[in-house]
């Protein structure tokens, strides 16, 4: 079978006007497509995060980023950041804050998809 046969169905659905396969939609889905490109996902480990001297981190990484961290401790709770600065000057005042068993404090723009080993 040739990579550049063309096929109208996949899955049950009717794609119009398809040209030549290439790697990146060889199985034209929806859900690939609706994913293909759009969303970085960036994936962190609590323990590469440096905190402040009070255990704060804060993290900036637009809105168009997705941010999945892995956690080996509990996370404590979680909430919207009240009038606060950190003791590395940045002002939290409204972004999402997590509070994890360690003391370590979190602090992002967007909220954060956490996976714990608890």
């Amino acid at each position: 079978m040739s990579a550049n046969i063309k096929d109208d169905t996949a899955v049950g659905a009717v794609k119009k006007n398809q040209g030549p396969l290439v790697s990146d939609d060889f199985f034209y889905s929806t859900f690939e497509t609706s994913f293909d490109d759009k969303v970085d996902i960036v994936s962190l480990h609590l323990d590469d995060l440096l905190p402040d001297e009070s255990g704060a981190v804060v993290l900036f990484a637009g809105e168009c980023n997705e941010i999945l961290l892995e956690a080996g401790e509990l996370l404590v709770s979680s909430g919207v950041a009240s009038s606060h600065v950190t003791a590395s000057g940045v002002d939290v005042t409204g972004l999402n804050v997590y509070s994890f068993a360690s003391g370590l404090t979190l602090y992002s723009e967007g909220e954060i998809t956490i996976q714990t080993g608890m």
